[in-house]
């Protein structure tokens, strides 16, 4: 009798171990990749912030400069700004950052986007 629950118990241990293991695995292999999609998400936030203060900064110094002298000072900032944070970025990343941000930008000044200012 003492041996029957000995090997029940054995039998026990050899499902339930591999079975724990598995789920343990499971559980490290979903929260590293929470972190990562974490991780990436932040990443891109910062390079919008980044594509907006981009088309900001140049429609305020280079004002006087033509659309597209303006997106490349503006491609220019951001890949400067960008490398100084440990971001990288692709050329078409930088263009589609600072094309939203323009039109980002166009929806929500209106007409008013492309206006000099009284004080320029």
């Amino acid at each position: 009798m003492e041996v029957k629950l000995i090997e029940i118990g054995y039998n026990a241990l050899a499902i339930l171990v591999p079975v724990l293991v598995t789920i343990g695995i499971e559980f490290l292999r979903r929260k590293m990749g929470t972190e990562k999609m974490k991780k990436i998400q932040e990443e891109l936030a910062a390079k919008k912030e980044l594509a907006d203060l981009a088309v900001k900064f140049v429609q305020q110094v280079w004002f006087d400069l033509s659309g597209p002298e303006r997106f490349a000072k503006a491609a220019e900032w951001l890949a400067a700004r960008a490398a100084e944070q440990g971001l990288k970025l692709s050329s078409d990343e930088i263009k589609g950052l600072i094309e939203a941000a323009i039109r980002l930008a166009k929806d929500q000044f209106g007409n008013e986007w492309g206006k000099k200012s009284p004080a320029q």
